[in-house]
């Protein structure tokens, strides 16, 4: 690992997943970690956005949850499967991460189409494709064409789904449940074990999908340690 700055607590701000509460974290920027430094943070509760690395400090508040699909167990729901047959047609593989027209054209729709936000080729290049940590690219296609795409770090117990976006006008796939059972079997085909989801939060909507697959476990974070739930 190559660290850039010293670990520190940021400044308190509103936050942006529950209402009336503040929102702290510890981060720190760094580069060139190897599959097993990343797995240690993981472990630990850490994500990393680009060389950003971070994980919540709230004051009074755990209710971001560290959240892991067992891909070895992973069965899905009636309504999981009906997603499954629905996107058979659909081909998955990873590769290794690389800019493309194609790959900015999804991501910049994806942010248009899903938050109303207007984002540059330049930051979407910086934040993906900088190799702070070992990664890949899930590429999803559809007679050839690219209409999802995720980014996936790589830990020497599994991979961390660090971002999934897809163009709004394949919606109807339910491409982000479509997504964490083709990236858990990439996980399991690769001999790991974990599919990292990131933080499931009870009471935020855009979160609480993330128990829906199962089995999972989650980190507590009173202990420091995983249970099953």
């Amino acid at each position: 690992m190559k660290l850039l700055t010293e670990p520190a607590t940021a400044a308190p701000v509103d936050c942006p997943y529950l209402p009336d509460r503040a929102f702290v974290q510890d981060y720190f920027f760094a580069t060139e970690l190897d599959e097993h430094e990343f797995g240690i943070l993981l472990e630990n509760g850490w994500r990393r956005f680009g060389q950003f690395f971070f994980r919540p400090r709230c004051p009074g508040c755990r209710s971001c949850i560290p959240l892991r699909i067992d891909t070895d167990k992973l069965q899905p729901t009636r309504s999981q499967r009906r997603v499954l047959a629905k996107g058979k047609e659909i081909q998955v593989r990873a590769v290794p991460p690389r800019p493309s027209n194609e790959a900015w054209r999804v991501y910049r729709n994806h942010s248009k189409g899903q938050f109303g936000r207007d984002v540059t080729r330049e930051i979407f290049e910086s934040t993906f494709f900088d190799h702070a940590v070992p990664a890949y690219q899930s590429e999803y296609r559809l007679d050839g064409r690219l209409i999802a795409l995720g980014f996936l770090d790589i830990a020497e117990s599994g991979y961390s789904s660090a971002y999934f976006a897809f163009d709004p006008e394949w919606a109807k796939f339910s491409p982000g449940v479509l997504s964490v059972f083709r990236e858990s079997d990439l996980v399991h085909q690769a001999g790991g074990r974990w599919y990292y989801l990131g933080y499931w939060i009870s009471g935020c909507s855009s979160m609480e999908y993330k128990s829906r697959f199962s089995p999972h476990q989650i980190l507590d974070w009173t202990i420091g340690q995983w249970r099953d739930t």
